[in-house]
Order: C-alpha cells, then sequence, then structure tokens
C-alpha cells in the first residue's frame, strides 16, 4: 500500500557529500506544476497520506516549495521537509524561516546531520535550526560510520538536549516529537564510492527482503519514478522507471508491480538475487558485507556482468516468484502472516 510520495525536488544543493549525486552544479528540479499534478494522482490513489519534499537541497526552490507545502496541506495530507538546515544563518532567521514553514501547513522537519555534510553545512547553522525548530516535530536524519566525529553524542552536547532514537512504532508525545533522532550507516555509493573503507563501514542488515521496493514512491528531480527508497544511483534501469512527466503515476506503479526483478527484491531481496547471480557464474564475487541493503543492492544492479546473468537467466525465477507473489497477496488479509513477511 502505498503511503507516502517522496519528491526529490531538486538535484542542486549547496553542500557537495561524498556518495551523493545531487550538488551545486546539478540543475534537474521538479517543477512547481509537476509537483501540483503528482500531488493530485497521489490523492487519487485512495491511500496516500503524507508528501516528502526532499532532494538535493529542496529549500533551494524557494517560494516554489512554500506553495507546494501549502497545496499539499490544503488537500488535508501530512508534509514532511528533508533539508540540511543551511538556513539557520542566525536564530532571527531561522526562527523566521521556520514560522513561514508552519504558516503554509508544515507537518514536521528533518535535518540532516552527519560529518559529510558538515564539511559544507557550518554545525552552528544546523543549532541555529534545529533550536527555531524545539516547538514543533523535528527528527535529526543522522548518519555515521565507525570513525564520524558527529555522533548522537556530540549532537546531544552541542544542542544540549538529550535526543529520543526514533522507532516508526511508536507514538511520541509533543515534548519527545522535539527531540527525535534516526540514526543509521553510510551508504558507500555513487559520488567517491571507490574510497570508502570497508572495515569503516557500520553494517545494518542488508541479507533480507527490501521493505521499501514496490511500497515507497519516489519521484526524482527530473520527473523520474523510484519504485523504492531512492537511495541508489539514478539511473539503474529497474530502479528508474517512466519520466513522470509523460505518464501517469498509477500507470507507473502497475508497471513496476509486474517488474520481475522488482518483485524479487521486494520478496527475497538483492541477496539473492547476488546468490543467484553467483552460483551461475562463480567468477561474479560480492562482497563479504555490506553498509546495509540499499548498498548491495546498487552493487547488484549496477554491474554489467550481474545484469548480463540476469537478462540470460531471469526465466529460471519467473514461476517461483510469481507463486511468491501470488502468496504474498493472499496473505494481505491476515495480520499475523504479514508481520512474518515483514520480518523476513
Amino acid at each position: 500500500m502505498i503511503k507516502s510520495i517522496c519528491f526529490l525536488t531538486t538535484y542542486n544543493c549547496n553542500a557537495r557529500c561524498s556518495y551523493c549525486e545531487c550538488g551545486p552544479r546539478e540543475r534537474d528540479r521538479l517543477s512547481l506544476d509537476d509537483m501540483k499534478r503528482l500531488i493530485n494522482e497521489g490523492i487519487d490513489l485512495g491511500t496516500v497520506g503524507q508528501i516528502v519534499f526532499s532532494g538535493g537541497e529542496p529549500t533551494l526552490l524557494g517560494d516554489d516549495l512554500f506553495e507546494a507545502i501549502s497545496y499539499a496541506h490544503q488537500r488535508h495530507l501530512l508534509t514532511r521537509l528533508v533539508t540540511n538546515g543551511f538556513w539557520g544563518k542566525s536564530p532571527e532567521a531561522a526562527g523566521a524561516f521556520v514560522d513561514r514553514l508552519i504558516n503554509v501547513g508544515l507537518s514536521e522537519i528533518n535535518i540532516s546531520i552527519d560529518d559529510l555534510h558538515q564539511k559544507y553545512v557550518p554545525f552552528w547553522r544546523v543549532k541555529n535550526a534545529f533550536i527555531a525548530c524545539y516547538e514543533f516535530p523535528c527528527l535529526i536524519a543522522h548518519k555515521q560510520d565507525k570513525s564520524s566525529t558527529i555522533t548522537r553524542e556530540f549532537i546531544e552536547r552541542e544542542f544540549g538536549v538529550e535526543l529520543i532514537q526514533f522507532d516508526p512504532r511508536k507514538t511520541y508525545t509533543k515534548e519527545e516529537n522535539r527531540r527525535l533522532i534516526s540514526t543509521g550507516s553510510i551508504i558507500p555509493i555513487t559520488r567517491d564510492e571507490e574510497l570508502a573503507d570497508p572495515d569503516e563501514m557500520l553494517s545494518t542488515n542488508w541479507t533480507g527482503s527490501c521493505s521499501s521496493v514496490l511500497r515507497d514512491i519516489i519521484v526524482g528531480a527530473k520527473g523520474n519514478f523510484l519504485p523504492c527508497c531512492g537511495i541508489v544511483t539514478k539511473d539503474l534501469p529497474e530502479l528508474t522507471r517512466q519520466n513522470l512527466r509523460h505518464h501517469g503515476l498509477l500507470e507507473a506503479i502497475d508497471d513496476a508491480n509486474r517488474d520481475l526483478i522488482l518483485n524479487w527484491l521486494a520478496l527475497e531481496g538483492p541477496a539473492a538475487i547476488a546468490a543467484f547471480v553467483n552460483e551461475i557464474d562463480p567468477s561474479i564475487k560480492f562482497r563479504e558485507r555490506y553498509a546495509g541493503i540499499c548498498h548491495i543492492c546498487n552493487d547488484v544492479l549496477s554491474r554489467l556482468e550481474v545484469r548480463e546473468v540476469l537478462r540470460s537467466h531471469l526465466d529460471e525465477v519467473r514461476e517461483r516468484i510469481s507463486i511468491h507473489r501470488a502468496a504474498f497477496e493472499a496473505a494481505r488479509g491476515d495480520q499475523e502472516i504479514m508481520q512474518l513477511y515483514s520480518r523476513v
């Protein structure tokens, strides 16, 4: 069930973080008309309750961002902004900026904080942004590896608050919503990924099925449809589908749901695909460990030799994956079985 749509509103960003395709020279962006139309198409799905505005740095859209948030709010959708907080140039400027976001109907804000961003965004600006959000739902989106200097403890010390590790299964009080943090592993893909030290990675579960593919919707800044969380190279054919400037959202979702590789990722995961490829061609090697499921997914789908094996042997798994998908659909009404699926 599609519950939210995330707009990568622009690939333009004032930061040029390692492992990210966005940066100051990128100019791709969604227009205000693009976002309004896709908000309407999301509402027509009947299940979407939230629009997320991310990037790049979405606040670089200026007035178009505020109008898009207002448009979604007026249609009774929750709204979230994911930002690096560079606009916290002073306590006064940060306060005025957050007040304007609240006035147009923003529901919550996520601020990205980690060693990668803070090479470009002074930490004191992020602190101003956080303090300005203190009467407003705010989550710190934090990434780290083993050598990170900006840890949860560092953030707590600098902000002067005790942060709470976010758990999506929990309901938080108004006071708790002001000091949530979500800490995850840095995923070394795209820019500078060859420089990543495997020994520095903090590895999270990467061996199971993907809980994002065919459940999350990302709309890239080029209008490209990504049926997953989007933390992969943006030109992978399986994960960069129709251009939504020329195709409808429902059409793109239907197409994705019929795709064999996407169903394989959703039901068994990229590690299962890697094992299948290695069994067909033992010369194709994979890492012993990955930073997370997006890391191995990107590795599997971006390698030409892997793609060639999949092209030649995909029919060998078609029946199994089709039966698996049919069983999954049949189990949707059984809460106990669905909980088991979610743990796989």
